[in-house]
């Protein structure tokens, strides 16, 4: 009898004892000025317990330069609250935002402190990203972030955004862009026609893993210089910085070949260039300082005037 008088007591006491049924819960506070909300998580008040909070953005930003409150942070004897750098301002440390009434600004250590463990999920999070970032470093983190989308700049366009593979599919299907599949390390010869526009923008697309590539996505656009007598051949890739500054690195080989001179018997001319190919989240809006790019002078083109084509090889190599 006993015995079972104990088991019950202790059964009793582990309920007591038990933890929180729920880790997460979602807390509602309206900012009654701006109405504005941001998602947040922050460290709970329970070790190693997290809650969801739903707070005014404008409470995470520093009210006289408007950018994310970081430390050290500073307030006023009224609650005016300052970023570090505006507390530097003139005005000999007294609060700039009631006008000098509230006294000094003196280091709010525990709002610090709530600041520093205020995160939010990356923007990116419908792209791949899984990260939870600190507030103040959610900037420098979208920026770098490698799964930021790609976009797509053709005009009347409804603002497409995608991985790079989902952009492929999307120029190719709802913009007609001719596309050309490559091997890393192996030339491919294109011939693009000076007449037809639509020829001149084209993805190049690696042979996918599987096949010895990775996938990977370049726009090859063929432009003029001004009213020089020049055409333009960049090369950019489809993807953020973040996922570049990750890897790989590609290189490549440009080089187009004019008419061969029948009369004089001359070699043909040619142009050739070898540099690395940088990264644009938005390809199609990559300049020439921004982008790989191969001057060719217009005498190199050939054909009859109504023919006209420029003679291309392009390869390239990947850098692990």
């Amino acid at each position: 009898m006993g015995k079972t008088t104990q088991q019950q007591s202790r059964s009793k006491k582990l309920r007591v004892q038990s933890p929180m049924a729920m880790t997460e819960e979602e807390i509602l506070k309206e900012d009654e000025d701006t109405g504005a909300d941001a998602l947040v998580a922050v460290e709970g008040a329970a070790a190693g317990v997290e809650i969801m909070v739903r707070i005014a953005k404008a409470r995470l930003h520093c009210p006289i330069c408007m950018l994310p409150l970081k430390p050290p942070i500073f307030q006023c004897a009224v609650g005016h609250l300052a970023c570090g750098v505006c507390r530097e301002l003139p005005g000999d440390g007294r609060c700039f935002t009631c006008g000098h009434t509230g006294g000094a600004y003196a280091r709010s250590t525990p709002l610090e402190a709530v600041v520093r463990a205020t995160r939010i999920q990356c923007p990116y999070d419908a792209y791949g990203c899984r990260s939870y970032v600190t507030y103040y470093h959610a900037g420098d983190h979208a920026h770098a972030c490698p799964h930021a989308p790609c976009l797509c700049t053709e005009p009347g366009c409804g603002g497409f955004a995608g991985p790079p593979a989902a952009l492929r599919d999307h120029m190719r299907d709802a913009h007609s862009w001719p596309v050309d599949a490559i091997r890393y390390g192996a030339a491919l010869q294109l011939r693009v026609p000076e007449a037809d526009p639509a020829q001149h923008r084209r993805l190049l697309v690696a042979a996918d893993e599987d096949e010895e590539g990775d996938g990977a996505v370049f726009l090859l656009a063929v432009g003029a210089f001004g009213d020089a007598p020049l055409r333009l051949v960049s090369l950019v890739c489809a993807r953020p910085g973040g996922a570049a500054a990750v890897g790989p690195r590609y290189t490549c080989l440009m080089r187009a070949v004019g008419p061969r001179d029948v009369g004089t018997g001359r070699d043909a001319e040619s142009a050739a260039v070898e540099l690395a190919v940088p990264s644009s989240v938005a390809p199609g809006e990559a300049s020439m300082e921004e982008a790989a790019t191969l001057v060719v002078p217009r005498r190199m083109l050939h054909g009859a005037p109504e023919e006209e084509e420029m003679q291309i090889g392009i390869r390239i190599d990947r850098i692990v």
